[in-house]
């Protein structure tokens, strides 16, 4: 395994679990209730589009259609969670080092 896709896998390992509470904490088209764990499945594919610097609209339009389509909700929650995940993102990843504070 190359060191790039090495370095990625374990970056998701570390972090994807962030992205799960997230879904779960902001998304959450099932309703409160569920397992922590719940939408846990769909961590891969959120990871994967923002690791490919998808948009938010096209995240949310991801969001949307699992809700639709695999669990038989409606639509609509996918805008707001892809908001969030795309800032967690940024501040997690993407946040200029030479702006971060030092001690």
């Amino acid at each position: 395994m190359d060191p790039t896709a090495k370095a990625e896998k374990e970056r998701f390992r570390k972090y994807s679990p962030e992205v799960g509470l997230l879904l779960c904490a902001v998304w959450d088209p099932i309703g409160a209730g569920v397992p922590i764990d719940e939408y846990e499945s769909y961590v891969p594919i959120v990871w994967h589009l923002r690791s490919k610097n998808a948009e938010v609209e096209a995240i949310a339009a991801q969001l949307d259609e699992i809700a639709d389509e695999r669990m038989g909700v409606g639509r609509g929650r996918g805008q707001a969670a892809a908001e969030c995940l795309s800032r967690w993102w940024y501040w997690r990843f993407d946040f200029p080092a030479e702006f971060e504070a030092s001690s």
